[in-house]
Formats: structure tokens, C-alpha cells, sequence
């Protein structure tokens, strides 16, 4: 299943300019989309795991259960915060061989294929949180957007500090490279503030 605002963001994934979506010409381009959001619904197998932190802010940075977290841009998202969820997400390791065969066989779907991925480990992300997340919240704390390691100045190696907390190699599959890359790549980690408005 996917949306029209999935079609839109996989579109502009694979840099398809919004005037020319229109375009006679690239129907088969739109067409290959959807056909690759409906493939991917066969392989997929979208798991998550997450918790609930204390944070403890210092200069250009906080700490997570024992780690170090060194990011101005995570920290002034939590400025409010003292405490924070940490998610991992994955779709699972299929998902990235079928891409590759793809890849290797109709470039275009291949990059369709991928574009779709990356659209709906983000879409479950969301969903997940909306879902599962936000329920437990009381009626004066409110989440921050979701901000993953490898935006601003949040450094891959993040990646792997998440993955520990969370046992997400145990709980969900998801592994870290020496490069601090996730595999299955179509996978997400993420830092989510918590902070209270009482005027509520």
C-alpha cells in the first residue's frame, strides 16, 4: 500500500522534476513507481525496536544511557527534553537483495526499487511512532521530529551507539559496517525528544 505523498517523495528521490511529472513522456516512469511500491509489499518485513532515555545534556552534546551523544544540532533539538525515545527500524534484509537484482537487470526499476525503500522504511518510521510512541505520552509531553544520525552534524558513528543501546542486532537484525553503515541498508535509527508544554 503507499500514498499519493509516497509516490511524490519516491518521484523526488529519483529526482524527477515536479514540472515534468506531468509529462506524456514519463507516464512510464510514474508507472514503473507504482509497480515497484507493489513488489515491494511481497518482500518487506518491517520490524522496529525502542526505548525510553534519560538524557543528560553537557556542551555540545548529551548522554544516553552511558554514551556519549556529540551533535549541536541533536542537542538543540533536545534543549527542552530531559528525556528522549531511540528507535532502529529496518524492512528487513530481502529487501536489499532484491534491489541489487534489480539493479542488475532493469536500471530503472532498480532505482524505483530503491527510491520506494528508502519512501517506506520512512513511512513506517512515522506510523510506528504515531501508533506506539506517542500513546504513552501524557497529556503535557509532546515529541520532537525524528532525527537520524547523518543529518547536520550528527555523525554515522551514532548509528552504532543506537544500534548497542537498543540490542537492535538481537531484537531486530540491524548491524553496523567499520563505516558506520546499517545493514540492511532500507533501515533507520533515530533520536526523538520528549518535552512538556503545562499551558496544555
Amino acid at each position: 500500500m503507499f500514498t499519493q505523498k509516497m509516490l511524490t517523495d519516491a518521484l523526488r528521490y529519483m529526482r524527477v522534476p515536479v514540472d515534468a511529472r506531468d509529462n506524456d513522456e514519463l507516464r512510464g516512469t510514474l508507472q514503473t513507481v507504482q509497480d515497484a511500491f507493489e513488489s515491494l509489499e511481497k518482500f518487506v518485513t518491517p520490524r522496529c525496536v525502542w526505548g525510553k532515555f534519560d538524557i543528560a545534556h553537557f556542551d555540545g552534546g548529551f548522554k544516553i544511557a552511558g554514551s556519549d551523544f556529540y551533535s549541536r544540532d541533536l542537542s538543540r533539538l533536545t534543549a527542552r527534553s530531559n528525556q528522549c525515545f531511540l528507535i532502529a527500524a529496518t524492512l528487513g534484509s530481502e529487501v536489499d537483495r532484491q534491489i541489487i537484482l534489480a539493479q542488475k537487470c532493469d536500471m530503472l526499476y532498480g532505482l524505483a526499487l530503491d527510491a520506494c525503500a528508502s519512501v517506506k522504511i520512512d513511512s513506517f518510521c512515522d506510523a510506528f511512532v504515531k501508533t506506539n510512541i506517542a500513546p504513552v505520552l501524557n497529556k503535557h509531553e509532546f515529541l520532537t521530529s525524528r532525527f537520524s544520525p547523518g543529518y547536520g552534524d550528527a555523525p554515522l558513528k551514532l548509528n552504532e551507539d543506537i544500534i548497542v543501546i537498543l540490542n537492535a542486532h538481537k531484537n531486530i537484525g540491524l548491524s553496523i559496517t567499520n563505516s558506520y553503515m546499517m545493514t540492511p541498508v532500507k533501515s533507520i535509527t533515530a533520536v526523538i525528544g520528549i518535552f512538556e508544554r503545562l499551558d496544555i
